[in-house]
């Protein structure tokens, strides 16, 4: 039996995971969002000039919540980003609902969310909340980030026998170390980036990770690398949930969803985000504002874009 142990590192109150919906982004107040069930949802979405989508903030690189210099709250990561795209294709805006996962789906069960965007696999519970979108996201190779000069300690899935592995929770990565490394001790944190900082520290000897999103990880910290060792998993895409028995609604996301699939636009969005929460950790730990944690380049676009 794997010895569980949960970590919640604060991250500070941007972070913070409320079970009570909030709205930000500049999109304004939280509103009650019931439409009539018996109505076209689709038409009710532009009719109301928003998209109200449900997220969970704690989630990185999906989405997760950044305190700007001003002290207000933004949210950020791929799911956000293709939150934002779906919506503008749809000709309205964007609100983001922030919720826990469970409370997201309650949500789009009662209508006051059109759509959830949560990282999420397609579980057959679910489909009692929503009804599921095409996938946009496929998780790739699942592999270990450990020290560099550990990695060949780590050749079997057997090799990890005693040792601590650090994952994110609720991730598809948790449930694969739960059923696979049932010798090593799992230690759950609330980001990807608290994990980098356990194995970086030696407070766990690897982190399991989608071999997607160590790209950028791996220039960012050249004491890290993979493991020979890696997961066994068959592949199922990340999905959407959109509000029951609403086909035109439905069929809307999914060909925006197509589009952004076939043009690559969700990996560029995730290298992006992955960046961003690794460099929002770096940040954290010197106390520095989130504007001076951007690479120069980054934020001179910022500043161009906002002129």
């Amino acid at each position: 039996m794997n010895k569980i142990i949960f970590v919640l590192l604060s991250l500070g109150a941007a972070l913070l995971v409320s079970a009570c919906s909030r709205s930000a982004d500049g999109i304004g107040a939280a509103e009650t969002h019931i439409f009539d069930k018996s109505g076209n949802r689709l038409e009710a979405v532009r009719e109301a000039g928003k998209l109200v989508i449900g997220i969970s903030a704690d989630y990185a690189p999906f989405a997760f919540s950044v305190e700007e210099d001003d002290g207000a709250i933004s949210y950020q990561g791929s799911d956000v980003e293709l939150g934002k795209y779906i919506a503008e294709q749809l000709g309205v805006e964007a609100e983001f609902q922030e919720m826990e996962m469970e409370e997201c789906l309650k949500a789009a069960k009662e209508g006051t969310v059109d759509l959830v965007l949560l990282g999420m696999l397609p579980e057959e519970s679910r489909l009692a909340y929503v009804d599921f979108t095409d996938p946009y996201y496929q998780p790739g190779r699942q592999v270990f980030l450990v020290k560099k000069a550990q990695r060949n300690e780590y050749k079997e899935l057997e090799d990890f026998a005693g040792a601590t592995v650090a994952a994110q929770y609720g991730t598809l990565q948790a449930q694969l170390v739960t059923e696979q490394l049932s010798k090593s001790y799992m230690e759950l944190v609330d980001t990807i980036s608290e994990g980098i900082e356990m194995v970086n520290t030696g407070r766990a000897d690897a982190l399991a990770l989608d071999a997607q999103v160590t790209d950028d990880i791996l220039d960012e910290y050249s004491s890290l690398a993979l493991a020979a060792a890696e997961m066994e998993y068959e592949q199922e895409g990340v999905v959407g949930g959109v509000v029951e028995r609403e086909p035109e609604l439905l069929e809307a996301v999914n060909q925006v969803i197509d589009e952004v699939v076939e043009d690559g636009l969700y990996l560029g969005w995730m290298d992006t985000a992955i960046r961003m929460a690794v460099s929002e950790r770096e940040a954290d730990s010197r106390g520095i504002t989130s504007q001076e944690s951007l690479p120069e380049s980054s934020r001179a676009s910022q500043a161009a874009g906002s002129d």
